[in-house]
């Protein structure tokens, strides 16, 4: 009997021990990025390199019509990754820093914009916002956007959908948590398939720049954020608060809309200056009223974007 006690405790033991191991290796294939993202069109011209830790570096000098995406990320990527990042960005142009992915089935395009250049990638007279999301420190805007015709990871001539989390104010460097910008895209009805990477890139489009970017590190300090540029040329602009502030918050909220309802969602997070530790999201979304002026707003121009 005395044995039998003691090999079952063994076994919780090596089953506790076994799950520490697995929970600190699954920490460690978040930390390192495990993907290379480098895409250019005939257009383009781009120089990118990657370095040691997770670092990249891209320097861009685009004539109209030239594109490319490049950074550094992960592959088949949990819906609750959260991502850290530090570095430099700049640009004279029209260009994107931002977490970007691919879902397929259904196929989606999803980026979470932290900095931008002269064009925001929501003054489109295709899209469509959803509502407002406050999360790691910042507030976003949920927007939508239909492609058609347009080149994706299954072809250059497909449909598709474009997800888009666009910061109101600007920083480079900081925490993502992919979860909190899930929920509020699927509040909105706005939903994903199963994930084929994600990476922190640079979309870069007419005009020149340079980043250096490390995926993987938070910054070390708090970093100043900068207002969004409000410039518009084809539809009106978003409808959510903006703010100049540092630091990191410690309530996520969510607040979206869609044909049907609107939704509220509070999502509890633990903080600390350089990244999130825990996210747990609210099992009872809190319904609420959302203001007509900021209902989906539809385009009122054109544009060649």
């Amino acid at each position: 009997m005395k044995s039998s006690i003691l090999f079952t405790a063994f076994a919780a033991v090596s089953s506790v021990t076994a799950g520490v191991i697995e929970a600190r290796a699954t920490l460690a294939r978040r930390a390192l990025p495990n993907s290379v993202q480098a895409w250019t069109n005939d257009y383009a011209d781009v120089n990118f390199t990657t370095g040691a830790n997770g670092v990249f570096n891209v320097n861009w000098n685009n004539p109209p019509g030239g594109n490319g995406v490049h950074g550094r990320g992960y592959n088949r990527p949990a819906n609750d990754i959260v991502v850290n990042y530090t570095g430099t960005f700049k640009t004279s142009g029209a260009a994107y820093l931002a977490l970007y992915g691919w879902t397929r089935n259904p196929l989606v395009e999803y980026y979470v914009i932290e900095s931008m250049g002269n064009h925001n990638p929501s003054d489109n007279v295709s899209a469509t916002q959803y509502g407002c999301l406050q999360s790691d420190g910042g507030t976003y805007e949920v927007w939508e956007k239909k492609r058609t015709n347009a080149a994706s990871i299954d072809g250059d001539h497909t449909n598709f959908e474009q997800y888009w989390s666009v910061r109101t104010t600007m920083h480079t460097g900081g925490t993502i948590t992919l979860a909190n910008h899930i929920a509020a895209w699927k509040n909105a009805g706005l939903l994903l398939g199963t994930q084929q990477y994600l990476d922190i890139a640079v979309e870069s489009q007419q005009g020149a720049g340079s980043a250096v970017i490390t995926v993987g590190t938070a910054p070390s300090t708090a970093l100043p954020n900068t207002p969004t540029p409000t410039r518009r040329t084809a539809r009106a602009a978003g409808t959510c608060p903006r703010s100049s502030t540092t630091g990191l918050s410690s309530t996520t909220k969510v607040t979206t809309t869609t044909k049907a309802s609107t939704t509220t969602t509070t999502v509890a997070t633990t903080t600390t200056a350089a990244a999130v530790t825990t996210t747990t999201v609210a099992t009872t979304p809190v319904l609420t009223t959302f203001a007509s002026s900021t209902s989906p707003v539809s385009a009122t121009a054109t544009t060649s974007v």
